[in-house]
């Protein structure tokens, strides 16, 4: 990947106090440098840079391994963000080819006519709602009057709402408290709220200090445990269809070392954003990578869109058809 001095367009503004990690030659010396040349994708198409989104989270990380199957004549900057409605709003203006981000934004964005599609799975997981160990929370049911910590429309959100409604409690019940992902654990160990919907390695961090119990892993509810999906604009599968083709398997490759070699995976963590590894540890376990898109996955985002609206997150659902395409991962399957 090369370095790059500059950062793309309106990047500047969603990105101020962001490293962008661009310098990704390091980046791929800390995952292991390039795989065999046999392992790099095919790709026949004109030169091009591709700038993919992600956040500074674990199940997000998959394009720290991306130079290892890189096509030649594909270069790569990696831009984190501080949330997903950030990454789908650089996608669906052009700032960004690629993001790996929260489905739930991306349903957002596609709901409200904008043009990001998606084009594989990334992750399910990667979620738990934790209160502080002296909070006297050792339930859902004592989450009410407490002040919990969550990110509005991420999946966190979403799965605290549902969670919160099968209990029996509204969400007028309690005090939602908007907290950075990145800032949740340290907000919790201060008092400054009693529980958070995190994503990881949020909970996990705060569990491994001791600073947290574990309410649940929220999956139970009709949402499950669907979240991080690989996204790019309708504009870019109609212009550079071999580029959408050859990321996918990149994206696919990636995904599936990261599931087969654990520890690199924690590895290229720790060291690119400084994470834990006791927490890593923890939370890699709250992960499942995927990248293919079946039958039942599909139905899946159908029904998180049906929840998202059930919750007032969505006031109408998108067309399916054109939000998800199927096509480019079942040319990167073996």
């Amino acid at each position: 990947m090369k370095r790059r001095t500059t950062t793309p367009r309106v990047l500047t503004a969603a990105l101020a106090g962001v490293l962008v990690l661009a310098g990704c030659g390091g980046v791929a010396g800390d995952t292991g440098g390039a795989a065999d040349p046999a392992d790099r994708v095919a790709y026949d198409g004109p030169r091009h840079e591709v700038r993919v989104g992600v956040l500074r989270q674990p199940h997000l990380s998959h394009a720290l391994f991306y130079e290892r199957y890189l096509p030649e004549g594909v270069t790569l900057e990696v831009v984190p963000f501080a949330n997903s409605t950030e990454i789908k709003n650089a996608v669906v203006s052009g700032d960004l080819e690629f993001g790996v981000t929260g489905i739930t934004s991306a349903l957002q964005g596609a709901a409200a006519g904008e043009r990001v599609v998606v084009v594989a799975a990334a992750a399910d997981g990667g979620s738990a709602i934790v209160a502080g160990k002296d909070a006297g929370i050792t339930g859902v049911a004592d989450l009410r009057g407490k002040r919990i910590g969550y990110v509005p429309g991420s999946a966190q959100d979403i799965l605290l709402r549902l969670t919160l409604r099968d209990a029996g409690l509204a969400v007028a019940d309690v005090s939602l408290v908007n907290v950075q992902f990145a800032d949740m654990a340290a907000a919790l160990s201060r008092g400054d709220i009693d529980a958070f919907s995190g994503a990881e390695v949020g909970p996990s961090d705060a569990l491994a200090k001791g600073d947290a119990v574990l309410v649940t892993h929220p999956y139970d509810t009709d949402m499950g445990k669907i979240n991080i999906a690989f996204v790019t604009n309708a504009e870019v599968i109609e212009k550079s269809p071999a580029l959408v083709t050859a990321m996918v398997a990149v994206h696919a490759k990636a995904t599936e070392h990261m599931a087969a070699a654990k520890s690199d995976w924690i590895r290229a963590v720790v060291d690119q954003y400084g994470f834990r590894e006791e927490s890593l540890s923890i939370a890699v376990e709250n992960i499942t990578l995927r990248w293919l898109m079946d039958d039942s996955y599909l139905a899946q985002i159908k029904v998180l869109g049906e929840q998202m609206r059930s919750v007032g997150s969505l006031q109408q659902e998108p067309d399916y058809t054109t939000f998800v395409d199927t096509s480019f991962v079942g040319k990167a399957r073996p």
